[in-house]
């Protein structure tokens, strides 16, 4: 009698990264038919077996025995039950019939990498084939019904299947453990057990069901380079398969070495890896995390199966189905399963995560999951795990990169026109996941213009800003700049400041390189406060210096951001740094004394958490790529160790005379007309307000000129508007 741990394919001792040869389509379809006949037969029999019994359908003959034999069995039994008894006499006078048994399979078969990568006994084999009949030949459903005496069981049932596969009592005894839900057949989920709703019989009612996934594994049907290729629906719906990036060389060779020797042991194993190894690959979202993978994977003929753990379905029991479905189709195929948002879902499903994590004990199958730089790791169960740092970004590769897939585009820029990629890559983060798309659409902005246009620098500013967009949800507003420097009014030191903080941004990289990064260590992000009274400008600048880098403002909102449960401000910071990071826009604080303000002595929980909250966004400011500016009303509210780690302190004085009569000056656009007789240096000596009460005071004093219908602005205008906006201020009553 076969036992659990028999096997049934050759050559066990080939790796199982490298097969030993590829099977052709005939040759696979003939290995799999040759074992679809064996099971086909065993069905046949059971179809004869029961026509040789129409009126004891449920062979009770072989169970009931005669009452004069029972009252000779009660005074001296026979040590086992009558069926049991029966199968032993027919083994004794070989009358049980010699089955017809199962050639070796070849191992680099379909069937045979199924049942290796599962560690499949023979019985489990057979069941998994009875079960994917239906699937080869509708046919196979009507006959199941008839065999098995119901018209509504179209699928084998565990009942038919022993009946089917085992020669008696006693081995179908046996063989009911390979069916039980922690058994690989089911565990693993490449069976599925459905129960009636009104089962009475848990054997009889219970059915083998096999998704059409295996079907079309086994088959052949799979086409490899879609995203979806061969993936049940559910599983389909929050995962993909990766393809490393076309036309582009590794970029990181001795990365992908790496990670060929602990996810597939350099791709030269003798033997399956032991235990389940789990990578962590640390790096900013865009650099490529899983292009590194799907690239180390295909130099050993593997696919990477990208999960989005986020858009599993919100049932924690329908969610852990569709966890089984990936790990079996990337077991199936000794692939990677690369794990996206893990410590999202280790932290917001934790009943989830901790059955997953007993379900990856013996996969065995390599396990990654990206983490950000500045978030710790998540322990999955208790298997082996390797940190591995992407490495870090370089301009000139990044630039040499770019420069090199242009040339393969069709609306290249012609040789005359000189593209300043250096600039683009410092402003922009390439993504190697989306370049191509990136660069595709950079074409379509340039056919906008003309089919025969080249393409420009502004081309593939405008497709790289949309591209780099990050979705801040409630926690930020983006804000696309619309004002310059033409339009500040400031004073000369002031501006002289914005050109510093602007030079220190575009020669940042340079500077650091020149031997400074080593230097400094750590905290080479660039951070500027901007403190002053309210209304002197300070948005105004923020959204001039994002114009003046050609990005967006993402200007945070501190409402949603600050948190009264402990530690969720400190998540709330985190996953703004690390959206920003890839993010190419410039990230504000306004009003950051509510988030930024002086550590407390710590007396309670909520006093040490609120400084742990401070400290953590000091260490990700300083190591933040983009600009980050703060705002305040209040610089003395700061912490002090928390200003004296700024990059700059920038004030914003309250308007002189002459800087409010510049502003008065500059503030109407050309298309208002004003009053000749208008005294811009009375009003700038009359009322002492600020930039923004001057602006306030212009839009409504035309407005007013409007609904009068003047054909100009006039003074009594511009008094009536400035008395509304000193009264709202409260400089006078109202």
């Amino acid at each position: 009698m076969l036992t659990h741990t028999e096997r049934s394919v050759d050559n066990e001792a080939a790796p199982p990264w490298r097969e030993a040869r590829v099977l052709s389509e005939d040759e696979n379809w003939s290995c799999l038919l040759a074992q679809l006949e064996r099971i086909d037969l065993r069905v046949q029999c059971a179809l004869h077996q029961a026509q040789m019994r129409p009126d004891d359908i449920h062979n009770m003959q072989g169970l009931v025995r005669a009452p004069e034999e029972i009252d000779a069995l009660m005074m001296q039994p026979q040590g086992r039950p009558y069926w049991a008894a029966q199968e032993h006499a027919d083994a004794q006078t070989g009358r049980e019939g010699l089955a017809m048994e199962s050639e070796p399979i070849a191992r680099h078969s379909r069937l045979g990498q199924l049942i290796e990568r599962f560690g499949l006994a023979p019985f489990e084999r057979d069941v998994l084939l009875l079960a994917l009949l239906p699937w080869f030949d509708a046919r196979y459903s009507v006959l199941f019904a008839f065999i098995q005496d119901d018209a509504r069981k179209r699928l084998p049932t565990i009942d038919f299947a022993l009946n089917v596969l085992c020669r008696g009592g006693m081995e179908k005894t046996l063989r009911l453990a390979s069916l039980m839900p922690q058994a690989p057949l089911v565990r693993h989920g490449l069976l599925t057990l459905k129960s009636k709703g009104d089962a009475a019989d848990p054997w009889a009612d219970t059915f083998l069901q096999v998704d059409k996934a295996l079907y079309h594994f086994l088959a052949g049907h799979e086409r490899p380079g879609l995203h979806d290729n061969g993936l049940p629906p559910l599983l389909a719906q929050c995962a993909q398969w990766l393809k490393p990036p076309a036309h582009m060389p590794d970029r990181h060779p001795e990365l992908t070495a790496r990670i060929l020797q602990f996810c597939f042991g350099g791709g030269t194993s003798a033997a399956p890896q032991q235990a389940t190894p789990v990578l962590l690959l640390r790096g900013y979202a865009g650099c490529g995390r899983g292009a590194a993978l799907a690239t180390a994977a295909a130099a050993v003929d593997r696919q990477t199966l990208s999960l989005d753990l986020e858009l599993l379905p919100k049932e924690d029991e329908e969610a852990l189905g569709v966890l089984v479905l990936a790990l079996r189709e990337t077991r199936l195929r000794a692939s990677c399963l690369l794990l996206r948002s893990l410590p999202a879902m280790a932290e917001t499903r934790q009943g989830l995560f901790a059955q997953f994590s007993r379900r990856i004990a013996d996969h065995r199958s390599p396990l990654v999951y990206p983490i950000e730089p500045h978030a710790p790791p998540v322990w999955l169960g208790e298997v082996p795990h390797l940190l591995l740092d992407m490495p870090e970004r370089s301009l000139a590769a990044d630039e040499a990169l770019l420069r090199s897939q242009l040339r393969q585009t069709a609306a290249a820029a012609s040789p005359g026109v000189d593209l300043d990629l250096g600039a683009l890559v410092k402003r922009f983060h390439l993504s190697f996941d989306t370049l191509t798309q990136t660069l595709d659409e950079a074409d379509l902005h340039r056919a906008q213009r003309s089919s025969t246009a080249s393409l420009t620098i502004e081309d593939l500013n405008a497709a790289f800003r949309l591209r780099s967009q990050q979705n801040f949800g409630k926690l930020a507003q983006r804000i696309a700049p619309v004002r310059n420097f033409d339009d500040l009014i400031i004073g000369p030191d002031l501006e002289q400041q914005l050109k510093e903080i602007l030079a220190t941004i575009r020669h940042k990289d340079r500077v650091l390189a020149q031997g400074f990064a080593r230097k400094v260590g750590y905290g080479t992000g660039i951070s500027a406060l901007f403190h002053g009274d309210s209304g002197t400008g300070k948005t105004m600048v923020a959204e001039v210096l994002a114009g003046a880098l050609g990005v967006d403002l993402i200007k945070i909102d501190l409402s949603t951001v600050v948190n009264k449960f402990i530690g969720e401000t400190e998540k709330n910071i985190s996953r703004i740094f690390d959206l920003a990071a890839t993010d190419s826009g410039v990230l504000f604080f306004d009003e950051a004394d509510a988030l930024f303000g002086k550590r407390t002595e710590t007396k309670d929980a909520h006093d040490r958490h609120a400084n742990i909250e401070v400290s953590y966004l000091l260490q990700r400011l300083e190591n933040h790529p983009g600009l980050v500016v703060l705002a305040t009303n209040h610089r003395s509210h700061l912490d002090d160790a928390f200003t004296r780690r700024l990059t700059f302190i920038v004030r914003f004085s309250f308007p002189d005379v002459a800087l409010r009569e510049r502003m008065w000056r500059g503030i109407w656009p050309q298309q208002v007309r004003l009053a000749d007789d208008i005294d811009f240096a009375d009003l700038a000596n009359k009322a002492a307000i600020t930039g923004a009460s001057i602006r306030n005071a212009a839009l409504l004093a035309t407005c007013l000129a409007s609904e009068e219908g003047a054909s100009c602005v006039g003074c009594t205008h511009i008094e009536r508007a400035l008395h509304r906006e000193l009264v709202k201020i409260g400089r006078i009553a109202g």
